[in-house]
């Protein structure tokens, strides 16, 4: 490992190791391929240069790699040749689904957000009666809901929230059917993400002789067993045949619609289908989850602000206390729009949880001149930047490791009107790259966000916020430990 500082004080590394031999393990020798990691100016440019410069060659490249390296799919000519011939008519149909304004604004409204949000906890016992997203959250009733008492409930803040929002967005791309039919789902994606996801990026073979790696790697499995089954029914619904278990396909979306007929068309196995997908179902919930539960963290624990949140939501957003709301509405294009110091906290939010980086790969020699150094990238290397290097410059950003609500609101010169702007903060990456779902995503925060935050009050069971440490996660930082917290349903003005 080479170590540059330089005068300007801007951090270089550079990695460079070989394919792992056959039947050997060394942790030192664990990268397939080489690895620069650089933060320059002269990078940047790269990065968000139009792709007909053709610095870096397309998705692909990666996407083989993700694919074979992290989701399990074995390498081989055939399934280079497949993704080769299919991936730009894979990703279209998950474009123009969680892309777009338009289409992630109307697959967040069929997610009927505020309706399950009225049911953020059940007050149930039994777990039978809870709703999917209670059963990893180690529920404690501290005091029972009824016509006379309001409930009392006490749960890990993370694990309720991301299973929460894995739980209403998973069905808008899979179908409700999908989510039912795999009850250890959600568990075994947690621990794919927590424990082999970043392993496996870096090359730890899924041989290597450790429990967690055993473990996760069977976790993987599952999950993509689950794909699997679930794009065998969806090949049958397609061809009009019986359906295994007679499932309910009415609901999977046209995006996953299309995918299969992709599929079909370059004669992926249905193994392959299995992990191909992982790799969406992992970019559409590995990061927003454990963003949103940050920012409620943030917007609970920071002194007047849940209230400033709920009066400038309060105007787009109709609940009523019975459960569910027969009449609630949102309005998620006027929160999205109208909205700024609720959009500042959700860029202040990326700005400390985010574990942004750029990647490309290197497909024919280029040389990048940086100051008083000059780098040779050769074909068959990748390049990263990590954008998460200057969101806690202080440099950049005035007391930055301190959650400020307002950091990103600015008065618009022509209306006068406050509003948020990112500036130089890059939380979805860079470039032609930069992620596809970061529209959807973002939406999702809101939408997800302001409906929690609108229906229930949040204190921490030890009656004192204290935020866990963060440590670095696969795209959004993870907390050292879960946070209980007691909820107890809000009284509706």
């Amino acid at each position: 490992m080479e170590r540059l500082v330089p005068n300007d004080g801007v951090l270089r590394l550079s990695s460079r190791s070989q394919r792992i031999p056959p039947g050997s393990f060394d942790l030192n020798t664990v990268w397939k391929l080489a690895v620069i990691i650089l933060f320059s100016s002269m990078v940047y440019k790269i990065i968000l240069s139009p792709s007909k410069q053709r610095h870096f060659p397309t998705w692909a490249a990666l996407e083989y790699t993700l694919l074979t390296r992290v989701f399990g799919a074995t390498d081989t000519p055939d399934l280079k040749t497949k993704l080769d011939n299919s991936w730009k008519d894979l990703f279209r149909p998950i474009e123009q689904m969680f892309l777009s304004d338009g289409g992630a604004t109307a697959a967040i409204a069929k997610a009927n957000v505020l309706s399950s949000a009225s049911s953020f906890v059940t007050f149930a016992t039994n777990t039978t009666h809870m709703q999917r997203w209670e059963l990893s959250a180690g529920l404690r009733i501290v005091t029972p809901d009824s016509p006379n008492q309001s409930g009392v409930v006490e749960a890990s803040f993370q694990s309720i929230v991301r299973d929460f929002g894995a739980c209403i967005t998973i069905p808008l791309l899979y179908g409700n059917d999908f989510l039912d039919r795999s009850p250890q789902l959600l568990a075994d994606f947690w621990e794919f993400d927590n424990y082999i996801f970043p392993l496996m990026m870096i090359g730890i073979p899924s041989w290597a002789p450790f429990k967690t790696i055993k473990n996760g790697i069977a976790a993987r499995t599952r999950v993509a067993d689950a794909i699997e089954a679930l794009y065998q029914r969806i090949d049958q619904y397609q061809r009009g045949q019986p359906i295994n278990y007679n499932a309910d396909m009415s609901d999977i979306s046209t995006a996953a619609l299309e995918r299969s007929k992709v599929y079909v068309r370059e004669d992926w196995t249905f193994r392959q289908r299995g992990q191909g997908d992982f790799a969406i179902l992992f970019g559409q919930n590995a990061n927003t989850h454990p963003m949103l539960f940050w920012f409620l963290t943030y917007v609970y624990s920071t002194p007047g602000l849940l209230q400033q949140l709920r009066e400038e939501t309060a105007p787009y957003v109709k609940v009523s206390q019975s459960s569910p709301p027969p009449d609630s509405s949102m309005d998620v294009t006027a929160l999205s729009r109208n909205c700024p110091l609720m959009k500042s906290c959700i860029f202040e939010t990326y700005r400390l949880a985010t574990d942004a980086a750029s990647i490309r790969y290197v497909a024919r020699p280029i040389t990048i001149k940086d100051g008083v150094y000059q780098h040779e990238l050769k074909p068959g290397m990748y390049i990263s930047v990590a954008h998460s290097v200057n969101q806690r410059d202080p440099s950049i950003y005035q007391n930055p490791d301190k959650f400020t609500p307002d950091r990103f609101l600015q008065v618009d010169p022509k209306t006068g009107k406050p509003v948020a702007r990112r500036g130089a903060l890059r939380p979805w990456g860079a470039g032609a790259a930069m992620c596809k779902g970061r529209t959807f995503a973002e939406k999702e925060i809101i939408a997800l966000g302001t409906a929690i935050f609108s229906l229930w009050n949040i204190t921490p069971a030890s009656g004192t916020w204290k935020l866990p440490a963060m440590v670095p996660g696969t795209g959004v930082k993870k907390p050292v430990e879960d946070i209980r917290v007691r909820i107890t349903r809000r009284i509706l003005p």
